[in-house]
């Protein structure tokens, strides 16, 4: 096994629990007498915890997320930590076998989380149909037909109405309903001096989803709702015109995806992408997907949304050194 995409892929392999035990073995010598294999596994066994922990959260009940003032800085959760040193941990166990330890440094800065504002993340300012169309300035949902309601209680929450081609261009794809928000990240990255840090700066975006009956319920037996989150290098008015194109020059992304069927529980999805030095704009989603591939409009009505929050995480980047 000479090539480098072969040591990836075993890697992969190892992570997912599959290696025998002669592939652990020979995986377990490469690591030790070759550095660039032993940086790729730490990084993979550190991206391996995370989306780990992203794909339980659609099978676990979600607790929304605070809502302190947007300058406030607090603790990030313990579980958030765990991860990084159980990644550590894991490449530990495979190196241990031959007598090299990985020493982590315990006494590093604890992480921190400060909330990102995001315009009428509550839609609690207003009520009412949203803007159509792609934005191209900050501060404001606009996208598909959908409507802010005010429920009964007082709570305002999004509709999905229609699905519809947010560009509308001509035979362009209408099989789903997207709501954007355009996120200034210019201050947030001079604030906290991302460029010149030696933390790593994660995003992390969420939306509560919930489902009522509708009633063409039947016609849409594959409907899912997602966020998502693109980071890019641009103008705000440019990515709108591009639109779709422009989603392969995203330099991160982050999507996460739940089906509820009519009357479950609400459920909140959370999805996360590494905040790039170089990264001026957010574009944050949330959609309802029919998964039909439809060109032409399909009526909704029943798919909810609430409670969008963006949150910056800031962890010190973990010191290794191996021992023998």
């Amino acid at each position: 096994m000479t090539d480098s995409n072969d040591w990836q892929a075993l890697i992969q392999k190892h992570l997912d629990g599959q290696t025998s035990g002669e592939e652990a073995a020979v995986l377990s010598d490469k690591i030790v007498s070759d550095a660039t294999v032993r940086s790729e596994y730490l990084t993979a066994a550190q991206i391996h915890g995370a989306l780990g922990d992203e794909t339980l959260a659609l099978d676990m009940e979600t607790v929304p997320f605070p809502a302190p003032e947007p300058s406030q800085s607090l603790n990030l959760r313990p579980f958030a930590w765990s991860r990084q040193l159980a990644a550590a941990l894991v490449a530990g166990a495979l190196l241990g076998v031959l007598g090299v330890g990985v020493a982590w440094a315990v006494g590093s800065p604890k992480s921190q989380a400060a909330l990102i504002p995001v315009a009428n993340g509550a839609f609690e300012d207003s009520a009412g149909p949203i803007d159509s169309g792609f934005p191209s300035t900050f501060g404001g949902w606009s996208g598909d037909p959908a409507e802010v309601i005010e429920e009964a209680d007082g709570n305002h929450k999004l509709r999905f109405l229609e699905t519809a081609n947010v560009t509308g261009k001509p035979n362009g794809g209408a099989s789903a309903c997207n709501v954007f928000q355009l996120i200034d990240l210019s201050s947030i990255q001079q604030q906290w001096d991302t460029e010149n840090s030696e933390a790593q700066f994660t995003l992390e975006f969420s939306a509560r989803f919930n489902r009522e009956a509708a009633p063409n319920d039947t016609e849409v037996p594959k409907l899912k709702g997602t966020c998502t989150i693109s980071l890019y290098r641009a103008e705000p008015e440019s990515i709108g015109k591009a639109w779709p194109l422009v989603i392969s020059d995203a330099v991160a992304v982050g999507n996460k995806a739940i089906k509820l069927k009519p009357g479950d529980e609400p459920g909140t999805l959370s999805t996360s992408c590494i905040l790039a030095p170089e990264a001026t704009i957010a574009l944050i989603s949330v959609n309802v997907n029919t998964m039909t591939g439809s060109k032409t409009p399909i009526e909704l009505g029943g798919y909810f949304v609430d409670d969008v929050h963006l949150t910056l995480i800031k962890q010190p980047n973990l010191p290794v050194r191996f021992v023998k």
